[in-house]
């Protein structure tokens, strides 16, 4: 059962990552919109932040 529950477990983990829409820093308009994505959901929008310093498509405009 041990091995049973560790695949649902990483099932799991997997369809987690994939519930998660794909976004990328040309899909906003402004960098206030993507810091908002990114803040509504920092674990699935992470590559929003290229450098890992909480700020959110640092390349576009506020």
């Amino acid at each position: 059962m041990a091995c049973s529950d560790s695949s649902s477990s990483e099932k799991t983990d997997t369809t987690a990552k994939n519930n998660c829409p794909t976004k990328t820093c040309g899909d906003f308009t402004t960098q206030a919109q993507a810091q908002a994505t990114f803040n509504s959901n920092k674990s699935c929008y992470k590559n929003l932040d290229a450098d890992g310093d909480g700020i959110a498509c640092e390349n576009l405009s506020k």
